[in-house]
């Protein structure tokens, strides 16, 4: 077959495997993929089927029939995208293909094409659905549906033409072989490509499923045993048509020998009978006329004795003896009366006169009881039977179209089927005299004849070459239709015995071993519950019995074991929480603090902790921490940072060294890799100010009693135990009497309900500000039971500890007094301001040094504000003074509602320069942290507050 008629045929097959591609990509990544798959399907099923239209129209001729790739764009569609596409896009190719006939495709093939393309898609839908269970089958099994699909095409082409199965097989022959290698070429490629794009490349081993091994195998197994039946029925087939060959080319020639002879026989017997009449009747003696007349070459007359009495040939007369010779002896016979033989006629053979001159003689008797012969010579023989054959094979056929050539010693044309013009046969029908030289007669040969290939056979007759010419195509008709079909048919059953045997082996073995797995999976999950119920046969009834006879004795020791590790995780609560201080109120003869805690684990024993604790007669340590994991290691690693912690804090160095030295012991031999997180606090119980460390904590929440609870927003340090040689800083916050410190575990915050949304950090500010009134046990045991509310029966993920801290405070309200007023921000009011500021310090035991540096300091503020804060419209300022004569401390508290201005962010200037040196601004506010034990800046509720502290002690 022609190069570029396969180069078409293989460009043609692109397309399907392109759009397969494409759409493979754009499901994966482009937003084609999101849409619904009903809209997904009738769109791709859409594509192949114009696809499978453009393989009609663009169908290549081969030998005046029409090959293309048609069928593989359904097949694509359905075995790679879903049935739906599949179907769709057989119907519409075959639709089209129906209605193609009308503009110029093959009526010849319409009904065989239309319906084997509607057949690819519900085929690709059949095996897609219920073979493979919606995915993509292999590439092997693309190639096969490929050639059922081609093979079933070729059987409808075929059955559809029974009237007309010389020209069906003909184009069946021509079309089976390139129509099923494209098309399940197509589809292979189609499917090794995404094979390939799709492979994983995790680097992980990947393992055969076993259905695709199935698949593989049982392909294998079937393509062999097709191979190896349709082998032997070629073999069969070809043996019995070359045997029906032989058969019919030899009784050809024998009919045509007898034919021959025959005719020769009557036609010599013929003349002898009117030579005899003429020598009886008018008692001719003119032998020579006589042959002359009748185009004999010899004459004999012989007596009831054998003796030749009368002949042409005058040497004979009165010479020979018929009984002389076994040639002439045969005809003796017509001189026995009793015989009752009267006439008699010889091959074209030597005559016993001359054993050097062949000739054909016949012989009637005469009343005398003597014959008469006539005879043939080679010229004379060859005229008459040349007169004979000259139409005498025009009505002889072979099967449809074999025919007789009849052809001298000469290479001449006698007769044939098409014309007797005395064409050599050389040069017509292809035959040499050296060629029949090398042949043995009654032996079939092939020959090239008028340009085709016969089976071609010879034998001899009267000197004649009698040929039967066969065409080859009609010859092996049978064969090939027996071939064909039973390949065909073999196909099909194949097909039908491959999709029963492995669907079989799927439904009674694979889902059988996958619902196996999948109980196991639940099993190795931790559901010990699950039953394996399956009874298909008794090798899985067995297993399942096996199974959960095994589960059930597992799930006994497992629960013995449970037991076991249930009472002494109890115990280790126990432990646990015994370490803790549970004993509330805690310090019962401390009246300035009160603090209370608790504590739920996530497991039996957990990694949270908290404590509190008098490191000197004036400051109370107390802190929360979360460890890394959960369970007996962080309940350990949890003991480990408590004790540490809680050692060199009642040493009494400040809370930045507690943690350092901490962070550097619980480093060492932290092989587990273990960290914990830690907020801790030393508060002073006569003033109530904190100095604090965050660890990597949660910020806590601080309940002021002019606000609520807030959380205090710090950048914490690195976490206890994750590196060595970490330092941490000391941040630091005064509270008033009845505020509060509220610290918690992230097991709050985090907290999941069903959906995974988490309980976080405005829902916990939000509870605590709506139950601040609260008693610390209800509120946090209402806290507790908020976060049970919200997780709506999701598990508890982590251990949620919680602490909160009060400072009350001196309880003689006759040794703290409190004033505040509001001045307008101006100017104006300075003097006012000043004098409300001094009245209230000398109502007090302050020192006269006291008193004028703070009026100081209070002009520079004021006056500061007055000027920057409302930038030229009206405002106030809130001025608040607290005194504790306990404490023999002073608070006084700058609040106003300008713009966002910090004053103790700018550095300090350099008072060492000369004031032509320094930088302009920032003296006095240097000046007014010089002359206070503390000052701080905060923005607050949408105000500026500055507070000054100053102990006057």
């Amino acid at each position: 077959m022609d190069f570029f008629i396969y180069l078409k045929l293989f460009i043609s097959s692109l397309l399907p495997i392109a759009i397969s591609v494409v759409f493979y990509l754009a499901r994966k990544y482009t937003r084609f993929g999101k849409l619904k798959n009903a809209a997904q399907q009738i769109v791709i099923g859409v594509v192949f089927g114009a696809a499978a239209i453009f393989g009609t129209e663009f169908g290549v001729d081969i030998g005046g029939a029409t090959a293309n790739v048609r069928d593989a764009a359904p097949l694509c569609a359905g075995l790679i995208f879903g049935w739906p596409a599949g179907v769709i896009a057989g119907v519409i190719g075959g639709v089209e293909r129906w209605f193609a006939t009308y503009w110029g495709a093959g009526g010849y093939s319409q009904i065989a094409c239309s319906v084997a393309t509607v057949f690819a898609g519900v085929y690709a839908a059949f095996l897609r659905k219920f073979m493979f269970d919606d995915k993509r089958p292999t590439w092997g099994i693309g190639f096969a549906a490929g050639v059922v699909t081609e093979t079933i095409h070729m059987l409808i082409l075929f059955l559809t033409h029974l009237d007309d199965s010389k020209r069906a097989i003909e184009i069946v022959m021509i079309c089976t072989i390139p129509m099923a290698l494209f098309n399940g070429m197509a589809v292979m490629l189609s499917l090794l490509l995404l094979r390939l794009i799709g492979r994983s490349r995790k680097g992980k081993l990947q393992y055969k499923k076993i259905t695709q091994r199935i698949q593989a195998w049982l392909l294998v197994c079937v393509v062999l045993a097709f191979s190896a039946t349709t082998f032997f029925v070629y073999i069969f087939e070809n043996n019995s048509s070359l045997k029906q060959t032989d058969t019919i080319l030899t009784l050809s020639i024998d009919e045509v020998k007898l034919d021959i002879l025959d005719e020769s026989d009557k036609n010599l017997l013929n003349i002898t009978h009117l030579i005899a009449s003429e020598i009886t009747v008018d008692g001719v003696t003119d032998y020579a006329a006589l042959a002359e007349k009748y185009k004999v070459y010899e004459i004999y007359v012989v007596n009831h004795d054998g003796l030749v009495v009368g002949s042409n040939n005058a040497e004979t007369v009165g010479v020979f003896d018929m009984n002389s010779g076994e040639q002439s002896g045969e005809f003796m016979v017509l001189t026995d009366k009793t015989s009752g033989v009267t006439e008699y006629v010889q091959k074209y053979q030597p005559m016993s006169y001359d054993e050097n001159e062949y000739r054909k003689f016949a012989g009637v008797s005469t009343t005398d009881g003597g014959f008469i012969q006539a005879a043939y010579d080679g010229k004379s023989f060859h005229e008459a039977v040349t007169q004979i054959m000259t139409d005498f094979t025009k009505n002889r056929l072979i099967g449809e179209n074999g025919y007789i050539l009849i052809i001298d010693d000469q290479m001449q044309i006698v007769s044939d089927h098409f014309n007797a013009d005395g064409t050599p046969a050389g040069t017509d029908v292809g035959f040499f005299k050296d060629r029949f030289a090398s042949l043995t007669a009654d032996r079939r040969f092939e020959a090239e004849v008028n340009g085709e290939k016969c089976f071609c056979m010879y034998g001899q007759s009267e000197g004649y070459y009698i040929v039967s010419v066969y065409p080859q195509v009609d010859a092996l008709l049978t064969r090939n239709t027996a071939v064909y079909i039973n390949t065909y048919m073999e196909i099909i059953v194949f097909a039908i015995l491959f999709a029963m045997i492995y669907y079989l082996i799927k439904k009674l073995v694979v889902d059988n071993i996958r619902s196996v797995n999948n109980s196991l999976s639940k099993i190795i999950g931790g559901d010990l519950d699950v039953r394996i119920n399956i009874r298909s046969s008794d090798e899985f009834a067995s297993l399942s019995e096996d199974i959960n006879e095994t589960v059930s004795t597992l799930k006994h020791f497992i629960e013995e074991a449970a037991s076991r590790i249930d009472q002494e995780l109890e115990y280790a609560k126990n432990i646990q929480h015994a370490v803790l201080p549970t004993v509330f109120p805690a310090f019962p003869a401390l009246t300035t603090f009160d603090v209370y805690a608790t504590m739920d684990t996530a497991k039996e024993v957990g990694g949270d902790f908290y404590d509190f604790y008098m490191v000197s007669s004036s400051q109370l340590a107390f802190l929360i921490a979360d460890v890394s994991g959960k369970g007996i290691p962080a309940a350990m690693f949890m003991m480990t940072a408590k004790t540490t912690i809680k050692n060199l804090a009642q040493t009494g160095m400040p809370a930045e060294e507690v943690l350092s030295l901490a962070n550097e012991k619980l480093c060492e031999g932290n092989d587990t890799n273990m960290f914990v997180t830690v907020w801790m606090g030393i508060l002073n119980i006569h003033t109530g100010h904190v100095d604090f460390v965050n660890a990597g904590h949660n910020p806590p929440l601080i309940c002021r009693n002019d606000g609520g609870y807030d959380y205090l927003r710090t950048r914490p340090g690195f976490v206890l135990a994750g590196m060595e040689g970490v330092r941490y800083k000391t941040g630091s916050f005064d509270l008033l009497p009845g505020e509060k410190v509220f610290l918690y575990t992230d097991g709050i915050t985090e907290a999941n309900d069903p959906d995974n949304a988490m309980y976080g950090e405005k829902r916990l500010a939000a509870y605590l500000n709506a139950h601040r009134n609260e008693s610390y046990a209800a509120l946090l045991q209402g806290l507790r039971e908020d976060i049970a509310s919200f997780a709506n029966g999701a598990d508890q993920s982590d251990d949620i500890t919680m602490l909160i801290m009060e400072y009350k405070g001196s309880e003689d309200p006759a040794k703290t007094r409190t004033n505040e007023k509001v001045f307008p921000a101006d100017k104006a009011a300075l003097t006012e301001a000043l004098s409300f500021v001094e009245d209230e310090l000398n109502a007090t035991d302050c020192p006269m040094k006291l008193i004028m540096s703070t009026v100081v300091a209070v002009e520079e503020i004021f006056v500061n504000i007055a000027q920057y804060a409302y930038k030229g419209t009206k405002g106030d300022v809130k001025i608040t003074l607290s005194f504790d004569e306990n404490k023999r401390s002073m608070t006084m508290v700058f609040r106003d509602s300008g713009v966002p201005f910090d004053p103790l962010a700018k550095p300090d200037p350099d008072v060492t320069l000369s004031a032509e040196e320094r930088e302009i601004g920032g003296l006095g506010i240097f000046m007014v942290k010089k002359t206070m034990t503390d000052v701080r800046y905060e923005y607050k509720d949408g105000e500026n507050v500055l507070t000054l502290i100053r102990d006057y002690q």
